[in-house]
């Protein structure tokens, strides 16, 4: 939902103005919220309080919104708009008493079984509660791709900590860190860097010099004692710091100004010198380091006084009352799907790459940046933390180096084709199921809600060779065909579909024939494998039907039905109008020849969609003698037209995601 329409325009009263004011602290606007709506009695008030002292805001009104002081508004406090305006930070309806006058109540009738109103001047009270408005909009259907935004500012953004001598090389991981990542010495961190793109090497791309606005107290808070000092700041300042005795804690005041680049710059450095970790510590020459550093935003923390570092509220008001207008949430790019690293050298590069469960990124890590792992990527708990707070379906994305049952995993030193024997339930695959079914300590044991869906998608883009996972995928795929394994002491990627003859002419699927191209001058020759273009587009489509049978034995049986399930695989591949047959129709054929119904195991289908002023369909001839009224491009369709197919969608009911 969005929000919903606000009507009149009245002055907020000192009342609600001072009940805000008083509680509006650290940690506590959900208190200040709920004062506003016990005291709001009118929708003018509701406006006056959700519009009140706004400048106008360069940006379009959204639904709902009156003007842009409301936007503005909209922008800064959202959840204080939603509350007011009878809808909590998730979109469901919260009673707010409407004011009805003497004239206005009389002309109402009473609801069948309901004695009349008693009709007064000012603040009416009904025998039933009003029925809610409807929505403004039918957007109950669309999903969207993104990330999250923590209370902690610096979750996830934190750079590695450096030496305080000031050439920014990074502490030693293995004897100047601890197990978590957090320094046992002074150090300097660079909390984040937001500041317009390139700010750091000039020119900026935007001429406009656009930055968030941080304004505001953050608030510092670690385990252990520092002495704080800013680097390189900009319109910040620190306040006084104050220290916790009974739960060896230390928080300090962070005050960003008001105001645009670069009077303001969103820069934050921070050095730490004489850091004490444990208070009765003998005193080091280099410090003895700190735990569990947040710099939560304003209106956020610091933590409970039960010497938890851990925020009361993970993630923020306004993200949460953005992103709860979706009903599913891809988790492709904020989980790092596109960044998981090669490990090791030929011959032995794929299997020893494969990632374990325990090698992930976990919520109690001071940086993420583990080795080969993706930097600063959310790990899965958040990702089911924020499907059930938001109340969406979860679209995920498995790692194409996750390991599991069906692929091998060998050490890095050792023999591609022996593989380490490891209990299937302890992969990637089965226990990333088994975190969305139950849970584990970081989410107190609780899983996914149960009413909720996920949708699983194998890695991203395999098709893509711009990425990692698409060499990685072939280059599984070729080694299955040509070396096999214990695994797969047979392969079925190079087997012919019977019945269609055509696929074999299109993709020479059961050519092993190696052809080797001289390289240009100054470059070796390349060599590749004819019919591993096809084994890999099927390799990718079996991790479908493998993926869903590990789901499945997780999450029971039934759990795949398309109406009653849980669980909702959706194939993805390349759409362009030349290899919509190659990509999607042969393979599917292939994928359905050997594991039966696509149906019994997966939900849909889904392709890069690229749309521009000019569609394929526009131009003449192909290949290279193609002439488009734009020139050649990669659009399957013009604007419009997609625009149109989402409409269609949505009409029919069908679930999309953006």
């Amino acid at each position: 939902m969005l929000l919903l329409g606000l009507i009149g325009a009245a002055g907020v009263s000192s009342r609600l103005a001072t009940a805000c004011e008083s509680t509006s602290v650290q940690g506590a606007r959900r208190g200040c919220i709920d004062q506003i709506v016990s005291s709001v009695n009118t929708s003018a008030e509701c406006e006056a309080l959700c519009c009140a002292s706004s400048a106008a805001h360069p940006v379009l009104p959204l639904p709902g919104m009156t003007g842009p002081g409301c936007v503005a508004w909209y922008h800064n406090q959202w959840s204080q708009c939603f509350m007011c305006n009878g809808i909590d930070r998730h979109g469901r309806a919260k009673s707010v008493i409407p004011a009805v006058n003497t004239t206005e109540c009389k002309k109402q009738t009473p609801r069948p079984g309901h004695p009349a109103k008693v009709c007064t001047t000012g603040v009416v009270k009904p025998t039933f509660l009003p029925k809610p408005p409807a929505p403004p909009m039918v957007i109950s259907s669309i999903g969207t791709e993104a990330n999250a935004q923590y209370t902690d500012g610096a979750f996830n953004s934190l750079r590695p900590p450096t030496y305080c001598n000031g050439s920014f090389a990074a502490l030693n991981r293995s004897t100047e860190l601890d197990v978590e990542g957090w320094p046992k010495m002074d150090c300097q961190i660079t909390i984040f860097d937001h500041r317009p793109t390139h700010a750091w090497a000039p020119p900026m791309d935007d001429p406009e010099h656009r930055q968030a606005d941080y304004s505001g107290t953050w608030t510092l808070v670690l385990t252990g004692k520092a002495t704080v000092s800013l680097i390189n700041a900009v319109g910040i300042t620190l306040g006084k710091p104050a220290y916790d005795a009974t739960t060896n804690t230390m928080t300090q005041p962070i005050v960003f100004a008001k105001g645009g680049y670069p009077k303001v710059q969103n820069l934050l450095v921070l050095k730490f010198n004489e850091t004490r970790a444990v208070p009765d510590s003998p005193a080091a020459a280099n410090g003895t380091g700190f735990r569990n550093l947040r710099v939560f935003r304003p209106g956020y923390g610091p933590p409970s006084p039960s010497g938890s570092t851990k925020s009361p509220q993970l993630f923020t008001d306004n993200w949460a009352a953005l992103m709860s207008i979706f009903s599913r949430v891809r988790w492709m790019g904020a989980t790092g799907t596109n960044s998981y690293n090669w490990k090791c050298a030929p011959p032995n590069a794929v299997s020893c790459t494969v990632s374990t469960w325990e090698q992930r990124h976990t919520p109690n890590l001071a940086f993420y940046d583990e080795p080969n792992m993706p930097v600063n990527s959310v790990p899965f708990e958040h990702v089911l933390l924020a499907a059930n707070e938001l109340e969406s379906d979860v679209w995920i994305n498995v790692p194409a180096t996750a390991s599991s049952p069906s692929i091998c995993r060998s050490d890095a030193d050792g023999d591609h084709t022996k593989c380490i024997n490891e209990d299937p339930k302890s992969t990637f695959e089965y226990q990333l199921a088994l975190l969305f079914r139950d849970g584990n300590n970081f989410t107190n044991n609780v899983g996914l809600k149960p009413h909720l869906k996920i949708y699983v998608e194998h890695s991203n883009e395999v098709w893509n060779y711009g990425f990692k996972q698409h060499g990685f995928n072939q280059a599984f795929a070729e080694w299955e065909v040509l070396n096999k394994t214990y695994k797969r002491p047979t392969t079925n990627l190079d087997k012919p579909v019977p019945g269609h003859p055509d696929i074999e002419r299109r993709q020479s699927c059961t050519n092993t024939t190696t052809v080797v191209r001289p390289g240009k001058i100054g470059q070796k020759d390349s060599a590749s494998v004819v019919g591993s273009a096809c084994w890999a587009k099927r390799r990718h489509a079996r991790r479908i039907y493998e993926i869903a049978k590990t789901f499945e034995q997780v999450f029971g049986e039934g759990s795949l039905d398309h109406k009653t399930g849980r669980v909702r695989m959706v194939y993805a591949s390349w759409g362009l109008e030349h290899n919509i047959q190659t990509y999607f129709n042969d393979t599917l054929l292939w994928l359905q020849a050997e594991y039966g119904e696509l149906d019994k195991f997966m939900y849909g289908i889904s392709y890069a969609q690229y749309f521009g002023p000019h569609s394929q369909n526009s131009c003449t001839g192909t290949g290279a003698g193609a002439k488009c009224t734009g020139g050649f491009n990669y659009s399957t369709a013009t604007k419009p037209e997609v625009m149109q197919g989402f409409v269609n969608a949505s009409n029919e009911g069908a679930p999309m995601t953006m």
